[in-house]
């Protein structure tokens, strides 16, 4: 080799060695950076025997990444349906692991036997009447609770679908810039990386797959096809019901492309199979339909005290009171409750105000109507057969306190798994400080040697020089 090769070559070499520092400092220095993926140089020799530096990489491993993506739409999933229903869980008032509903339904129950002992005391009469207040008043309560519940999912599907807007629009905004980015040394792979961020977090919401074009855009699919990102950022709207995909002039209902993410796990949370034509059977899935199934039950609930006697059951509590007699001067004869739903059911507002008193000769056929089991309740999400009016209210709670921890189990576990599948990635893909100090002794060492190269070549040139001066 030449000198003029030998001093190209060391000149390229020190060139090369540069650029590698700069990129590996600035692995050093965004190590702790979620969205940060170890970027490295690909080199090469050129026909002149010169090391050239041919293209700035980012170390990324797309099926694992797509594994996190996956993962962290059903934690998603899974931590917005137990958000919910620890909110359920709040609205039952639970109390040492007993929801306030059941409190008041013994109570009630307990109040009648009270009575039947001593039907003379005034106490336990007005004791009675308060207790059988509370009970309906609990029922309105929790009735009043679950619209709210159902307006806060509403408000929070519309904030969510907002977000998942604006972050459709910011990956594509990347997309637009990606081309132009080219070339221009380890520009890309940074903007690439907040993508990949954005992405992740896109994933939260919505489950998603993506695809990535020859020019460096990604394009932004549902599972079941539904273009987010491509040529341009979907546009998704809310009307309190759909979530509506809008091209031009034309709105769309999709709300079944959405099955998971935080926008999937609400959607199904308020769907309402009722209402739509024909209807549809309630879902056998705890976690869908919610609103549906709290107020079909709690509507079977107030029903029960207020109705008759269904065939071949017991005597119900409303024929029990009625259909006792005698009755004496300044009782109620009928109407112990009124109202006919979860909203309207109370006391009737004459025993409430002292007005008229209990029917005495109901009593004992209340206390008998109240403890006999053989009773059966059809709601959405819930058939129960052989219950007192007791065992009906457990059985309702029961079973919301039972799905609200099956639910904080599952996203405990789904957030762990996806913990531990994001290290995963990270330690595969992200930067680690000893590589980086390893690479940069051996950078250190490169630059040595080539500046040794020149400093040998300078001192021959100037040998060369004295020889032919």
């Amino acid at each position: 080799m030449s000198l003029f090769g030998a001093l190209g070559s060391a000149t390229a070499a020190l060139r090369t060695i540069q650029a590698n520092v700069k990129v590996v400092s600035d692995n050093v220095a965004r190590a702790d950076d979620p969205n940060r993926t170890r970027h490295t140089l690909s080199q090469m020799v050129d026909g002149s025997g010169f090391v050239r530096t041919t293209e700035y990489r980012r170390e990324v491993d797309s099926a694992l990444l797509a594994q996190v993506q996956e993962l962290s739409a059903r934690a998603g999933t899974a931590q917005t349906q137990s958000e919910y229903m620890q909110k359920l869980g709040d609205l039952m008032r639970t109390t040492n692991g007993k929801p306030l509903l059941n409190s008041y339904a013994e109570e009630f129950a307990a109040a009648w036997k009270t009575l039947e002992a001593t039907p003379e005391n005034e106490v336990a009469a007005y004791q009675l009447v308060e207790a059988a207040n509370n009970f309906s008043r609990e029922i309105n309560r929790v009735s009043e609770g679950t619209e709210d519940l159902e307006r806060e999912m509403r408000d929070d599907l519309g904030t969510s679908l907002d977000k998942v807007n604006s972050l459709l629009r910011d990956i594509d905004q990347i997309n637009d810039g990606m081309a132009s980015l080219q070339g221009q040394g380890a520009a890309p792979n940074e903007v690439a990386d907040k993508r990949d961020g954005l992405i992740r977090e896109l994933s939260a919401y919505i489950d998603i797959r993506t695809v990535t074009r020859p020019d460096g855009r990604v394009a932004v699919f549902t599972p079941s096809g539904l273009a987010l990102a491509d040529a341009d950022p979907a546009k998704l709207t809310f009307d309190g019901g759909n979530i509506n995909l809008v091209v031009g002039n034309q709105s769309t209902p999709v709300n079944q492309h959405f099955q998971e993410g935080k926008i999937g796990a609400l959607l199904r949370m308020r769907a309402d199979g009722s209402k739509s034509d024909p209807p549809t059977a309630p879902s056998a899935d705890p976690m869908s339909e919610v609103i549906r199934k709290l107020r079909s039950q709690l509507d079977g609930l107030a029903e029960a005290f207020t109705s008759g006697t269904k065939e071949g059951q017991p005597t119900s509590f409303r024929d029990a009171y009625d259909n006792a007699e005698p009755v004496a001067a300044g009782e109620q004869a009928s109407g112990f409750f009124v109202g006919s739903d979860r909203f309207t059911l109370a006391v009737n507002q004459k025993l409430l105000n002292n007005e008229v008193k209990i029917k005495a000769s109901a009593i004992k056929d209340v206390v008998v109507a109240m403890n006999s089991p053989g009773r059966s309740l059809a709601a959405d999400g819930l058939k129960l057969e052989d219950k007192t009016y007791g065992g009906m209210v457990s059985a309702i709670t029961g079973t919301w306190m039972n799905a609200a921890s099956n639910a904080k189990n599952k996203a405990d576990l789904n957030t762990e798994s996806k913990q531990l599948l994001e290290e995963r990635y990270h330690s595969t893909t992200g930067v680690n400080i000893d590589e980086e100090i390893a690479m940069l002794q051996q950078l250190q060492t490169a630059y040595a040697a080539s500046a040794r190269v020149m400093q040998v070549t300078n001192t021959m040139f100037d040998a060369l020089e004295r020889i032919v001066g």
